[in-house]
């Protein structure tokens, strides 16, 4: 990884030394490197048997599921953090326009009219003037072209967030989806569970009646019964708010309704197969908007050196003027000026080399931006899968303790219709059970999550 990074920057030295080679003052200087960088993946990259390599581009129909699809597509047309950022690319390309006008020449058309008297003895006078002025500036020392360099960069870096702000999106809509489905799915749970204790509570009030147990009993499963109801509220009421939250992603004013969460495909919660890190710096337009930042960076220094340069400007005018006095007439005279204008700065204070200082700072600090955008790129893969590997794990353990969990409170039950056990039993091994399968579908909850996390990190262009 030392080498990728050291690759990048090289390029940046490259280009900085191509477009300042003509300049007085030093190249730029590399910022340090990190202390300690990875050489590569930190973890085995070759993915589960049978997996296939992300996609990178509309990773999100990975999953199989027709109804995530849609909202995703949805959200990518209407969601309003991507429509500013649309308005942002248009601004930056219509700036493009703005900076590639200077370098051609400027005309211009002007008349006039003006009627006086130098004093009273003399007659009035009209004078009438109409003509053309072109003016130019050639770019003699490369100054306008590194402007539209610059401006180029900004665009292409303007285009790159918003894919970027694409993905996220993306991935925030399909996350904020499966933490719906996922509480869905604990509502039913927690329903079962208050369906369960309505049934144990009867039993008992019988058995109660019938001189069999105490009192005691009954108000333990009462209190029991006002949790899992007071859990299942709780639980309504963070999917609610997670639907809500996806409205905003959606651009929609009111959440989504009539979700039905069809089952998504297993094979995109395993372990996928993985590109090297260079193709995932490649990839991730987080990281090549950085770079085109440092390139226009680089651009503005350029042009900020070049104000120690002279600057000529050649100039051209015509027209006709007509001058009248009195009542009497005249012909129209013919007026044609052309000239150069040479400038250079002796002395302003240091305001130029100040500016050079500014741009200098702006340069490296584009640079360490870049670099920290290769290192956050490189980290948040090796998390997600990380994450991914950590749920798979969870997820197959808690199937077992789920599956074991439901034995027991099956038979727990049985034996208390008996009257083999008491109350307490029962209610301990459905504890168990209800916590086990809660658990289940929170950890198969944070591996979509994780399967999500992966193919946000390894995505392109959305």
């Amino acid at each position: 990884m030392s080498f990728i990074i050291k690759k990048h920057r090289t390029l940046i030295a490259i280009a900085a030394l191509a477009l300042l080679g003509g300049c007085s003052h030093a190249p730029l200087v590399a910022p340090p490197m990190p202390a300690v960088t990875p050489e590569a993946w930190s973890f085995e990259a070759k993915g589960d048997s049978g997996s296939k390599p992300l996609a990178a581009t509309a990773w999100w129909k990975d999953f199989g599921n027709t109804e995530l699809n849609a909202l995703v597509e949805s959200a990518l047309l209407a969601n309003t953090d991507l429509r500013i950022a649309a308005t942002r690319v248009a601004q930056a390309r219509a700036l493009v326009d703005t900076v590639q006008a200077d370098h051609y020449p400027q005309l211009g058309l002007g008349a006039g009219l003006q009627r006086g008297r130098d004093s009273s003895a003399d007659p009035k006078t009209t004078q009438a003037r109409a003509g053309l002025r072109a003016s130019w500036e050639p770019d003699i020392f490369g100054d306008k072209g590194l402007a539209s360099l610059a401006a180029e960069k900004d665009a292409e870096g303007a285009e790159l967030t918003r894919q970027a702000m694409r993905v996220a999106i993306a991935a925030e809509v399909m996350t904020s989806y499966f933490d719906a489905r996922s509480l869905a799915q604990r509502q039913a749970v927690a329903h079962y569970g208050i369906a369960t204790l309505e049934r144990l509570t009867d039993v008992t009030r019988r058995r109660f009646e019938a001189g069999q147990i105490s009192k005691l009993d009954i108000d333990r499963l009462t209190a029991e019964l006002g949790q899992e109801r007071a859990n299942a509220a709780q639980l309504k009421g963070a999917h609610e708010v997670r639907l809500r939250q996806m409205a905003v992603l959606l651009g929609a004013p009111h959440p989504p309704v009539g979700l039905t969460f069809p089952a998504t495909d297993n094979a995109a919660t395993g372990m996928p197969a993985v590109v090297l890190p260079i193709e995932l710096l490649e990839r991730r337009p987080d990281v090549r908007g950085p770079a085109r930042a440092v390139e226009a960076a680089v651009a503005r220094l350029g042009v900020a050196k070049r104000d120690l340069y002279p600057r000529i400007a050649l100039d051209w005018s015509g027209g006709k003027e007509r001058l009248r006095v009195g009542s009497g007439s005249a012909s129209p005279t013919t007026v044609v000026g052309y000239g150069m204008a040479l400038s250079l700065p002796i002395f302003d204070g240091g305001r130029i080399r100040a500016n050079i200082e500014i741009h200098e700072g702006k340069a490296q600090e584009a640079m360490l931006a870049y670099e920290k955008a290769m290192l956050s790129a490189l980290a948040d893969a090796e998390t997600a899968v990380v994450q991914l590997a950590a749920a798979s794990d969870g997820v197959s353990a808690l199937e077992s303790t789920q599956t074991a969990g439901a034995a027991a409170l099956s038979k727990s039950e049985r034996l208390f219709n008996a009257g083999l056990v008491d109350i307490n039993t029962v209610l301990d091994t459905r504890r168990s059970y209800l916590k086990a399968r809660d658990g289940l579908l929170q950890g198969q909850g944070a591996q979509l999550a994780a399967a999500v996390a992966v193919r946000r990190a390894f995505a392109g262009r959305v």
